[in-house]
């Protein structure tokens, strides 16, 4: 009589579990900032297996501009960066978008410098050499699992908007919006834990580069239609929905 096979076992466990971990995480878009040029080509190749979308950067400057114009779940930086550090970097994200997840890699276990993540705001620290596994598991173990957003969002004020018709209802009412206004609600609400700068919103909602007041007109618009209040400008950084 054969005897059981543990190891394929637990190698089918293993397996399993990295495919749990890749459909968790495969809805999820990440930014690196790492000024080491392998570790940062390493890491870009083995976690665009795992996300949706990969950005990198060698510096903090290069990584907040890419973060500004198009804003992602997850932020990976290293702890000693040229002109700005890491926990540096981490601590304005966490002003600007609170919600995005905040991992800081280092290669320095001093308590000063876990005392400084902490205030910083960052959530996962992680020593260098960086496991990878690892890695992957504690950003898991933050995502939530992929889920479909509903077609209809509640905006507040008895206003209701449905993805599939395109269109915002009060009631049983019709309120019309131009198809800039639409597609500014629509980013808005893909957003809508998260600021939106007026670059994200060029490059959605234009094909060439167009004024700040042109921006402002539709913001403006989308406003008035619906209520003041709905659009709230954080003066420098951009827009986001004031609703719950």
């Amino acid at each position: 009589m054969m005897g059981h096979d543990f190891a394929s076992d637990y190698t089918v466990r293993v397996i399993n579990n990295m495919e749990a971990i890749q459909k968790r995480l495969s809805s999820h878009s990440i930014l690196i900032a790492e000024d080491d040029p392998t570790t940062l080509k390493w890491l870009a190749r083995v976690l665009s297996i795992y996300f949706k979308e990969v950005q990198s950067a060698s510096n903090a400057m290069d990584a907040l501009e890419m973060f500004t114009k198009s804003p992602t779940d997850i932020i990976i930086a290293d702890i000693q960066m040229p002109e700005v550090d890491g926990l540096s970097f981490l601590h304005k994200i966490s002003l600007i978008s609170p919600h995005t997840l905040r991992v800081v890699m280092t290669a320095y276990n001093s308590q000063p410098y876990l005392n400084r993540a902490v205030e910083s705001g960052v959530h996962l620290y992680l020593k260098k050499p960086i496991d990878i596994d690892e890695l992957l598991v504690a950003i898991s173990s933050y995502m939530p699992e992929a889920i479909s957003l509903p077609n209809i969002s509640d905006l507040g004020q008895g206003l209701h908007y449905d993805r599939q018709k395109k269109m915002v209802l009060k009631e049983l009412e019709v309120i019309r919006l131009t198809k800039k206004e639409l597609s500014l609600l629509e980013l808005l609400l893909q957003n809508r834990h998260t600021i939106v700068s007026l670059e994200m919103i060029e490059q959605n909602l234009y094909e060439e580069p167009v004024s700040d007041d042109a921006i402002r007109m539709v913001v403006v618009g989308l406003r008035k239609k619906l209520y003041a209040s709905l659009v709230e400008n954080l003066k420098g950084l951009g827009y986001r929905l004031n609703i719950i």
